[in-house]
C-alpha cells in the first residue's frame, strides 16, 4: 500500500533509538505516512533467562524455546523492549503503542519444527485489518516478534521473518531491514541501489557473502511479493535499496 512503511529493528537499535531515527519517523508521520515497527530483543530475552536461571541454547541461529520459557520471552519483548520503545517514540511526539492483547488476532503461526526448536514458530498468516485500524488512527504499532498457533499457544518468531510477512501482507511501499552494517558492500563502498536482476551475479562473484546472502535473497522475495522496495542498512534513510530492475 502506498504510504505504508514497515521497519524491522533489533539488537543495538532497539536498546536506544537514535535522534536520527526518531526525527525520520516524525518526518514521515507528519507527512501522512503510516509507519509500523516490528522488533526483536534478544538481549532482553537473554537477560530474563539468566535472571531466572534458564538455559540459553541456539540451533541453526534460532533460539531453542521451551514452553516454560515463553512467558519470560513474552514479558521481555512486550514489557521490557516494546514499552521502552513506545516511551522513546512518545517522548519524541510520535503516537506509538505496543501491540500485546491484539497480537493473537494479527499474527497466526505454526510450529517451525517442534521436536528441534520447541516453541518457535513460522508465520502462517498476518491479518491486516487490525493493523490498518491502528494505522488509520494515526498510531505507530510496535509488534514484538511473537505469534499464536491455532490452539492459541504463543510462539517465538524470528523478527526478520515476521517483519517481512507484515510488509507483504500490507503490500508496503517500503520495508526497512535495519542491521548493524551500513548496507551491501562492494570493495568497501555501500551499494546504494541493487536491482533484482543483479543479485545472483553479486552472490556468484563474491560481492555478497555470509549472512548478507539470506537477507538479500529474502529482500528480493519481498519485492517480488508486492513490496515496492526494501532498504537494508543501519539508518532509516541510508543503505542498499533493493527493487525491481
Amino acid at each position: 500500500m502506498k504510504d505504508v512503511i514497515v521497519i524491522k529493528i533489533g539488537g543495538v537499535a532497539s536498546r536506544s533509538l537514535t535522534a536520527d531515527f526518531l526525527n525520520q519517523i516524525k518526518i514521515w508521520t507528519d507527512a501522512g505516512k503510516a509507519v509500523l515497527i516490528v522488533h526483536g530483543g534478544g538481549f532482553a530475552i537473554d537477560q530474563m533467562m539468566k535472571d531466572h536461571q534458564r538455559p540459553i541454547q541456539k540451533v541453526n541461529g534460532l533460539r531453542v524455546t521451551a514452553k516454560l520459557d515463553m512467558p519470560l520471552i513474552k514479558t521481555a519483548l512486550t514489557e521490557r523492549v516494546g514499552k521502552a520503545l513506545a516511551q522513546q517514540l512518545n517522548q519524541a511526539g510520535i503516537n506509538a503503542l505496543t501491540v500485546d492483547a491484539d497480537l493473537q488476532e494479527i499474527v497466526q503461526a505454526d510450529f517451525l519444527q517442534k521436536d528441534l526448536y520447541g516453541y518457535v514458530g513460522q508465520v502462517s498468516a498476518v491479518v491486516k485489518a487490525p493493523l490498518l485500524d491502528f494505522l488509520e488512527r494515526g498510531l505507530v504499532p510496535l509488534l514484538p516478534s511473537l505469534g499464536y498457533s491455532h490452539q492459541g499457544e504463543v510462539l517465538n518468531i524470528n523478527a526478520d521473518y515476521l517483519a517481512r510477512a507484515v510488509a507483504q501482507a500490507l503490500s508496503a511501499e517500503k520495508f526497512i531491514l535495519m542491521t548493524d552494517v551500513p548496507g551491501v558492500l562492494e570493495k568497501g563502498t555501500v551499494l546504494e541501489h541493487l536491482p533484482l536482476s543483479a543479485i545472483q551475479k553479486k552472490i556468484a562473484d563474491g560481492t555478497i557473502t555470509g549472512g548478507m546472502i539470506p537477507k538479500v535473497e529474502s529482500a528480493a522475495e519481498t519485492v517480488l511479493a508486492g513490496v515496492e522496495q526494501v532498504l537494508i542498512g543501519d539508518r532509516l534513510n541510508r543503505g542498499t535499496l533493493i527493487q525491481k530492475g
